[in-house]
C-alpha cells in the first residue's frame, strides 16, 4: 500500500513554503500532472475566494477559479508568475488536473512574507496564505468546509458496484477509522471515494469515523497509539478491536475493494 509522508516539491528563494505531502496522479503523455493541495487561503485584494483551487506540481504551484482571467502558476525555480492559457488545463472526471503545454513568460514576480506568496496581477493584489491544517477528530462536514474539493470529490466519483453491493449486505456493526491529513493529496484523492463507497451502500452498520493528523505526524500520539506510519490509514474496528487495516492507498483495484476483502477476510 503506498501512503504520504511529508516531503519538500520546490523550495523558493526563501524557505521551502511548498513543503507538503503531495503525490500527483499519473498522467497521460505530453501531459504534466498536478496534485491537490488545501494548504493555501487565497484572497485576492483582501477578499478570500473560497472558489480558488491549488495545485502542486513539478513547474510549481497551479492556481485556479480565483478571478483571474487565466489559471496562475507560482514558479519557484526564477520567482515569476505565469499564466496557463485555460485549453491547456485538463481535468479529467475524478478532479485530477494536468498542463499541457507551456506556460506564458512571466506576468510579475511574486514575494514571500512570513509564508505567504504575494504577487500582483492584473492590478489586484493576490495573496497565499497558509492553511492551518485540521487535527483530531473530524466530521465529514468540517472536512468540506475546510477543503471543498472533497464534497466535489465525494459527488463525481462511481464507486465499484461490487464492492458497495457487499459493503451494503454486510451485517457485523463496523467502524471505519480514517486517519488523514488535511495537507495531504493522496488523502485528498482517496478518501473521497471510500465515503462516497460507503455513502452508496447505505448501511447502518458501516460507521466512518475521521482523524486529522498533523503535517508532522510521526510525533503525534494518535498516530503513535495506533502505529501509523503513513496517511490515509483505514482501521477497521469491530467490538472495540482492530480486524484489519489498509495502509495508504491501494497497489491496485479500488478503495472500496480493499475494504471489502479485508471484511471478507479478517472479521471474527
Amino acid at each position: 500500500m503506498k501512503s504520504m509522508t511529508v516531503m519538500a516539491v520546490a523550495a523558493l528563494a526563501i524557505g521551502s513554503i511548498f513543503a507538503v505531502a503531495t503525490e500527483a496522479p499519473a498522467a497521460a503523455p505530453g501531459l504534466v500532472p498536478f496534485a491537490p493541495t488545501s494548504t493555501y487561503k487565497v484572497e485576492v485584494d483582501g477578499a478570500e475566494i473560497r472558489t480558488a483551487e491549488t495545485f502542486l506540481g513539478d513547474p510549481g504551484l497551479l492556481l485556479l477559479g480565483c478571478s483571474l482571467k487565466f489559471p496562475v502558476l507560482v514558479c519557484p525555480t526564477d520567482q515569476t508568475i505565469r499564466y496557463i492559457p485555460q485549453e491547456n488545463v485538463i481535468r479529467d472526471p475524478q478532479g485530477n488536473v494536468s498542463m499541457k503545454g507551456t506556460p506564458t513568460d512571466p506576468i510579475s514576480n511574486y514575494q514571500t512574507l512570513g509564508g505567504q506568496i504575494i504577487f500582483q496581477a492584473e492590478g489586484r493584489k493576490v495573496k497565499l496564505s497558509p492553511k492551518p491544517p485540521l487535527v483530531g477528530t473530524q466530521t465529514l462536514e468540517k472536512i468540506i468546509a475546510h477543503n471543498p474539493d472533497y464534497e466535489s470529490r465525494i459527488k463525481n466519483y462511481a464507486p465499484d458496484e461490487a464492492a458497495v453491493t457487499f459493503l451494503s449486505q454486510y451485517k457485523q456493526k463496523t467502524q471505519i477509522q480514517i486517519y488523514f491529513g488535511s495537507w495531504c493529496s493522496v488523502c485528498e484523492a482517496w478518501v473521497p471515494r471510500l465515503v462516497k463507497s460507503v455513502q452508496s451502500a447505505k448501511n447502518p452498520e458501516l460507521e466512518l469515523q475521521f482523524e486529522a493528523l498533523p503535517k508532522n505526524f510521526l510525533g503525534d500520539t494518535t498516530a503513535k497509539l495506533k502505529g501509523i506510519t503513513g496517511v490515509p490509514t483505514i482501521i477497521l474496528v469491530q467490538n472495540e478491536k482492530e480486524i484489519g487495516r489498509l495502509n495508504g492507498r491501494p497497489e491496485e483495484g479500488t478503495m472500496e475493494a480493499a475494504i471489502a476483502k479485508l471484511l471478507r477476510t479478517n472479521a471474527p
